[in-house]
């Protein structure tokens, strides 16, 4: 990895030296190599660009790519590139695609749960009031465009908490301060109010089947993306709906807090095996549980389940450069990480049309 800050910027400076076709000013508005509108920014301004400049060994396509985003000059000589994602006044009903979605800067922890402060920046924190004045964090969600939050139908049913606000860019929920590291700091966290809510109109609190579990948040106001903030990729075209996860690990990610219960202030992640849904569906249903194809199953280790997440939060799987989001963490067992029994995940491919009808 490009790890070292000078050797990054002499890397990214050597790639991009071929001369724009563009003579833009910086934050004018141009057109990315895939088609998308953006605009012309710093390379400290572009995480999609950094991300690939990041990659171990980037590829001649790569390259290509970087240079084709060239669009300018900086008043000091420094190149510009064309960035999607960065407009002031982005589409709020559009998903972002590939190269504006599910890129994760951080390096990675090997054998530990904690994540890195730049880790999984799509999490969310819905923020929650109760009856005597008191508030906290009790559920998870991901950001996936300017202005929405997706996360789960449970999370909006207790008449004993009221959602307040949704919390992006955290990593240490104790912390009042800047989060650092061996590394560096994040910046602040921020706070979004809700201008309203969407449960799945087919979501029923008393079903012990748990169908629908799913809902939309649309914040107050568009996001400022930043390196701690960014939006996770929806499996939007046909090809990455129809996907075999079954043996497949996914990552869960959050601070193991549910509608109930307080675990970690910092950010955490699992990795959990997609479980076959013949086998999962006969354990469910000894409960009298019946499982869908709008669920899917995962977890059933001992002492790995999404404890390790947040009820409402994201099951992801990573492709190239991009993490893209495949389930919702939706319920499970009483006990956590009980051998033999996955948790139960709604399955966002088969909500995209419904996401996508709902966002204004």
């Amino acid at each position: 990895m490009l790890k070292d800050v000078t050797t990054f910027v002499a890397f990214a400076l050597a790639v991009l030296q071929v001369q724009p076709s563009l003579s833009l000013d910086q934050y004018d508005p141009c057109t990315t190599p895939l088609g998308r509108s953006g605009n012309c920014v710093s390379l400290a301004e572009c995480p999609q660009i950094a991300a690939i400049l990041r990659k171990p060994a980037p590829t001649a396509q790569d390259r290509n790519f970087i240079q084709q985003s060239r669009c300018g000059s900086s008043f000091d000589g420094k190149p510009l590139v064309c960035c999607g994602g960065i407009s002031s006044g982005p589409a709020t009903n559009t998903l972002p695609g590939t190269n504006e979605c599910g890129i994760d800067l951080a390096d990675r922890i090997v054998g530990g749960q904690e994540t890195e402060l730049d880790e999984f920046p799509w999490l969310a924190l819905l923020q929650y009031r109760k009856l005597n004045g008191a508030t906290g964090y009790h559920c998870g969600g991901s950001l996936i465009n300017v202005r929405y939050v997706l996360t789960a139908g449970h999370c909006f049913n207790s008449r004993q908490f009221e959602v307040i606000a949704v919390r992006l860019g955290e990593h240490d929920v104790s912390n009042n301060g800047q989060d650092c590291n061996r590394i560096g700091c994040a910046e602040l966290p921020q706070d979004y109010g809700v201008e309203k809510i969407k449960i799945h109109e087919n979501y029923r609190l008393e079903s012990r089947d748990n169908l629908n579990d799913i809902a939309l948040i649309r914040l107050d106001r568009n996001v400022q993306f930043t390196d701690f903030i960014q939006p996770v990729c929806l499996p939007v075209s046909s090809s990455a709906k129809n996907r075999y996860l079954v043996g497949k690990k996914l990552t869960a990610a959050g601070w193991g807090r549910t509608e109930t219960k307080n675990h970690s202030n910092v950010k955490l992640k699992v990795n959990l095996e997609v479980a076959d849904a013949q086998s999962c569906s006969a354990v469910y249903a000894s409960q009298e549980v019946n499982l869908r194809d709008t669920q899917f199953c995962a977890g059933g280790l001992a002492g790995k389940d999404t404890c390790s997440g947040d009820s409402g939060g994201p099951l992801m799987q990573r492709y190239g450069i991009n993490y893209f989001l495949y389930g919702i963490v939706s319920f499970g067992p009483n006990k956590c990480g009980i051998p033999g029994v996955p948790g139960v995940y709604t399955n966002v491919p088969k909500y995209i049309d419904w996401i996508q009808k709902n966002m204004e």
